[in-house]
């Protein structure tokens, strides 16, 4: 359980360090934001932000509200009306207010980044965080060295993927654009004044930066002269410009689509599930080369024998699926000759190892070692061991969301 204590007076220690956090510069100073509201604190515990305690009205101590927090061993600082509105300066009552520590900036991450060129209104950089999340691009260049993703309204408007987001802060323009190109990113400027429409822009195979501007003035001059791209979201009738957050979404999704079909070829290849893919049918290759040195099973029927003897029970769908056969009925004929010779029984369906299969098993066991061994040649036991961590939080991850689990 969390601890918990009473606050009386707007002049105690944490109500201060709270207040400071009201300005851009006293949350930069101190590396902290404050959290306004049951959404906000929801939303940055669900992102693994660090939340270092919270101010509850008096009257909440018993809400369930509170009974969560305390679950997460956090402080709790009970304390009346008047102290919280001084906390979040406004005139109407925050109950749940939090400080938290700020999110730490990290490398990037990915290979698509947005460049907020001059942008001032919270509102919008909110906007445009949520729905560059929402096409999985969470790093983000400022070409100001003050900029601050924790405003109320920014987090608001992002409805909390600003927690899950990295914010690179540079003092100018210049700055940033040359420390994106020496990274390799090609630069790509949105504006009005652009020659070539974004559907039909040129995009090279590699990583990218999208340049949004000021809502007023655009790109600057510093940056729209380093651009590699320039573009132009095309527009009938009288309007001459779109609000900054809209053309953000406009933009990001055509930008998105072409920059992945140029770097198409090289995201097949780095998949992570084409490589988990190709990994597990080489190893299995292996083993099955190796088998049929020896006997007459192959890799297929070996595995689902192994997977018998585990489960003890199964059916074609099931062994099919957990075998990684990839069709039922490829599963009955690969089964069938096991049947026959008397290693598995068909009970109704239901698929028994038997103790002509265990036998099997034990004298082939060395070959599956062996394979194992050819696969994981050259790799030290610790690399090894952490490959099999993370496969199976893989494949816990997978099993969540599939009909199977």
């Amino acid at each position: 359980m969390g601890l918990e204590i009473n606050i009386t007076s707007i002049k105690d220690e944490k109500v201060i360090k709270a207040r400071s956090l009201q300005t851009s510069k006293g949350r930069l100073a101190e590396k902290k934001l404050l959290l306004e509201g049951k959404e906000q604190i929801l939303w940055a515990m669900q992102n693994s932000c660090q939340i270092d305690h919270v101010f509850v009205h008096d009257k909440e101590k018993d809400s369930d509200f509170s009974k969560e927090l305390r679950s997460k061993n956090l402080l709790l600082c009970f304390c009346s009306d008047g102290i919280l509105k001084k906390i979040t300066d406004t005139s109407y009552l925050v109950p749940f207010v939090a400080v938290a520590n700020a999110m730490q900036q990290k490398n990037f991450q990915n290979d698509f980044v947005v460049v907020l060129d001059g942008l001032h209104d919270f509102g919008n950089i909110g906007t445009i965080i949520r729905t560059a999340a929402a096409f999985g691009i969470h790093d983000f260049v400022a070409t100001d060295e003050n900029l601050d993703f924790s405003y109320k309204k920014t987090i608001d408007s992002s409805r909390g993927t600003v927690f899950s987001s990295q914010l690179h802060r540079f003092k100018s323009g210049t700055e940033a654009i040359n420390h994106l190109k020496a990274a390799g990113y090609q630069i790509a400027v949105t504006t009005p004044h652009a020659s070539t429409m974004q559907s039909f822009a040129k995009v090279e195979q590699k990583p990218i930066a999208l340049v949004l501007g000021n809502e007023t003035t655009g790109v600057s001059d510093e940056v729209m002269g380093q651009a590699d791209i320039k573009i132009q979201i095309p527009m009938s009738g009288p309007v001459e410009s779109l609000n900054v957050g809209v053309a953000a979404g406009i933009s990001l999704y055509e930008m998105k689509i072409k920059w992945v079909l140029a770097m198409l070829t090289k995201k097949i290849q780095e998949s992570i599930g084409r490589d988990l893919y190709c990994a597990s049918r080489w190893t299995r290759l292996i083993f099955d080369l190796k088998l049929k040195e020896v006997c007459p099973f192959n890799a297929d029927q070996a595995i689902m024998m192994m997977i018998l003897k585990c489960d003890q029970t199964s059916n074609f769908e099931s062994l099919a699926h957990d075998a990684g056969v990839s069709q039922t009925s490829d599963a009955k004929a690969l089964i069938q000759p096991l049947i026959d010779q008397g290693f598995i029984s068909n009970k109704g369906g239901l698929l028994n190892l038997l103790e002509k299969g265990e036998e099997a098993i034990a004298k082939i066991w060395n070959v599956h070692e062996l394979a194992e061994h050819l696969a994981f040649e050259g790799i030290p036991d610790s690399d090894k061991q952490t490959f099999l961590d993370v496969l199976n939080k893989i494949l816990k991850n997978c099993e969540k969301i599939t009909p199977f689990s």
